[in-house]
């Protein structure tokens, strides 16, 4: 078997991207507004994330600080998709050297992704490592997760370019294409999961494009609460497999416990 043909048979757990089918109607972008949840997420929510999501609650404003990064492990139980029931334990740590303190390195399984904070602007992907697909995929300009000031009903917009290489060699250019994102506030929700009961905020990321010789079209989202990060979440197994090999199955998970 060749390592693409390998690559295909193996799917491995993804950081923190929710899949909820379905875009949000549009508001009137303004903090402290309402959103009842979109009709057509509401049966994805509850196939992927049963009895966790809620009423709508007042939104309030995005700033990179929600992701609360901080050197230690947080503990998610998967509640839908081929391992329902099973704990993954996600590992975060300071990127060895870096004196601004602004580079992450966020591990779940078999893959790592690598953060930047723009402090007061941005937090995003830079680049992501999964051992199980055995590449590395960059992002250029990098993956936006949270954009400061957006307030329920914005989006935001942007075309990245994605490379990807061979894990054991750096200079073997696998596949290469472009993505167009788009990160839109949907709102807020009272969000239940075994850990607690927290007022999160739901961000959508709409994908399009093409990686080598896959079709790219996905909708993903997080829950991400103030002072705690991601909550809950509905997402590919493998996102790598995912962009490449159109390997759609999907997991959901919740946070197992206060960190």
């Amino acid at each position: 078997m060749d390592k693409h043909a390998a690559r295909r048979a193996v799917g491995s757990a993804f950081l923190g991207a929710a899949l909820l089918v379905g875009a949000a109607a549009p508001v009137l972008a303004q903090a402290g507004a309402v959103v009842p949840l979109p009709a057509s997420m509401q049966a994805a929510a509850q196939q992927y994330l049963p009895g966790v999501v809620g009423q709508p609650v007042p939104a309030f404003t995005i700033d990179p600080g929600l992701a609360s990064l901080s050197a230690g492990s947080r503990s998610y139980k998967l509640v839908s998709g081929p391992n329902a029931g099973t704990t993954e334990t996600h590992t975060i740590a300071k990127v060895p050297g870096d004196a601004s303190g602004t580079r992450w390195r966020y591990s779940v399984g078999d893959r790592v992704v690598f953060l930047q904070e723009v402090r007061g602007t941005s937090l995003n992907i830079v680049t992501e490592q999964d051992t199980d697909q055995g590449v590395t995929t960059q992002y250029s300009p990098p993956e936006p997760l949270l954009i400061a000031g957006m307030n329920a009903g914005d989006s935001k917009k942007m075309t990245l370019k994605v490379n990807v290489y061979d894990l054991s060699d750096p200079s073997d250019l696998e596949h290469q294409g472009s993505l167009d994102v788009t990160l839109t506030y949907v709102g807020a929700y009272q969000v239940t999961v075994p850990a607690g009961t927290y007022d999160a905020a739901l961000l959508t990321w709409k994908f399009d494009g093409k990686i080598g010789p896959a079709t790219v079209e996905d909708t993903q989202a997080r829950f991400v609460a103030p002072g705690i990060g991601m909550v809950a979440g509905a997402e590919k197994r493998d996102v790598a497999a995912f962009m490449i090999y159109n390997d759609n199955t999907k997991v959901g998970r919740v946070l197992a416990q206060q960190p």
